[in-house]
């Protein structure tokens, strides 16, 4: 199905952030700023939204905001020649940790444990309105000398 307006575009940024409100361990993994965010309890994930998991291309203000964050972000829109609709090209989620969140337990890091979940959910996920996704890559990320992380960018190589 050919996107043939932006508002779609809208209700995609949303879809794609319920579906990451629906992994609590990626919501741990956000909120809790612990050694062991894994370990602690489940909560309502919906306050996670607008500050933690943004759809808003918007760098959070570390000073005052606590956690880590994700930004989703479509890009690289296509226009179809032949009908002038256009599709999504790609999906990037930027992954924004302060530094001293990286270090979480012994087996890995915030930034990668979350790259994980985001992988497990989308690389080779058919999504009705965006189409099938798959990991392309993913580059690191420096804002600042306390945050720092990595864009993990989706292809939509079998468009709906």
């Amino acid at each position: 199905m050919a996107q043939d307006n932006f508002n779609v575009v809208g209700k995609n940024l949303i879809l794609l952030s319920n579906m990451i409100l629906n992994n609590q361990n990626l919501c741990k993994l956000l909120y809790y700023t612990t050694k062991n965010p894994l370990l602690e309890p489940d909560f309502e994930t919906d306050i996670l939204m607008n500050k933690n998991i943004r759809v808003v291309p918007k760098i959070p203000n570390f000073e005052t905001e606590n956690g880590s964050f994700i930004l989703i972000v479509l890009d690289d829109f296509i226009v179809d020649s032949k009908n002038n609709d256009f599709k999504i090209a790609t999906i990037r989620f930027d992954i924004i940790c302060p530094i001293e969140n990286w270090v979480i337990n012994s087996d890995t890091l915030r930034p990668f444990a979350i790259m994980s979940e985001i992988d497990k959910m989308f690389n080779n996920l058919r999504i009705n309105g965006i189409g099938t996704l798959r990991l392309t890559g993913a580059e690191r990320i420096i804002l600042s000398a306390s945050e720092s992380g990595y864009s993990m960018v989706f292809t939509n190589y079998e468009f709906n």
